[in-house]
């Protein structure tokens, strides 16, 4: 869990992804951290757990005096790739255009490769968040990421030539990894670098043993500022799938609805 301080020395909790535990575990893990935060000067908690969307758990968290936060900061739809299959069912269960484009950007001589270079990835990263205009953390933030996994973050690169066009950074733990962040630059798009640098990073992982591999987000609805991403990535295949989505509690009640109006929308920013 992360503790994130408020004013007056309160501080609020947010367990990302977590609990870890099975589905129908999760409301009496949700109601125990509660209350062993009950010590602290701790407003409330957000949780945020992967776990499947269904009316039978919403319930059963709701039951355990969890409420919908209302706030998200990790995605509540991704696709998921089973790494399990062979390298030939991967590429067949994909949309015709997406193998064509694989294809063509090997034959056009794009470039794949690993490197610890975190620059380099934050020069590409640069130039993605300008053409899209999205914000992105600086370079100190992913020196932490590096430093706290190791030899589990893969930074991965495409260039035509010379040229990069093109980033991501993965994050393998056991047998899943996690597509964090990254892009096309927008350079060579005739090549189609970014196709190829995905393929790679799936078989890449494969090859490491990951057998579940998250692309990390898709659109929440249609028309939103994900669906031209959504469109490309469903193009690889996969399943679709809707996580519970973020729940809270109050921990110390007459704190809570400082939490309420406040708190959690700034805990949901700066994690993000």
């Amino acid at each position: 869990m992360l503790s994130k301080p408020l004013p007056l020395g309160l501080s609020v909790a947010y367990a990302p992804r977590g609990p870890l535990v099975e589905a129908a575990k999760l409301p009496e893990a949700v109601a125990a951290i509660a209350r062993a935060l009950a010590v602290e000067r701790c407003a409330g908690l957000l949780c945020d757990p992967e776990v499947e969307d269904g009316p039978e758990i919403r319930a059963a968290l709701v039951a355990a005096g969890a409420r919908p936060a209302g706030v998200f900061v990790q995605p509540r739809r991704t696709l998921l790739m089973d790494l399990r299959r062979s390298p030939e069912e991967l590429l067949g269960s994909m949309r015709k255009k997406t193998r064509q484009y694989i294809h063509k950007a090997e034959r056009d001589g794009v470039v794949t490769e690993e490197a610890r270079d975190l620059d380099r990835f934050v020069a590409i990263l640069g130039r993605v968040a300008e053409r899209d205009r999205f914000a992105i953390h600086d370079r100190a933030y992913f020196a932490r990421l590096l430093d706290l996994f190791g030899e589990r973050v893969h930074l991965l690169f495409a260039r035509v030539g010379a040229e990069d066009a093109g980033a991501l950074l993965v994050i393998r733990v056991a047998d899943r990894a996690w597509e964090l962040y990254g892009g096309w630059s927008g350079a060579h798009p005739e090549a189609r670098p970014f196709y190829l640098l995905k393929w790679r990073s799936l078989t890449a992982m494969r090859q490491r043993g990951v057998t579940r591999y998250d692309m990390w987000g898709l659109a929440e609805r249609e028309g939103d500022a994900l669906s031209g991403v959504e469109n490309f990535k469903l193009g690889f295949g996969g399943a679709t799938v809707s996580w519970v989505g973020a729940y809270d509690l109050p921990v110390r009640p007459l704190l809570y609805p400082l939490w309420r109006l406040s708190g959690r929308r700034r805990l949901a920013a700066a994690a993000r």
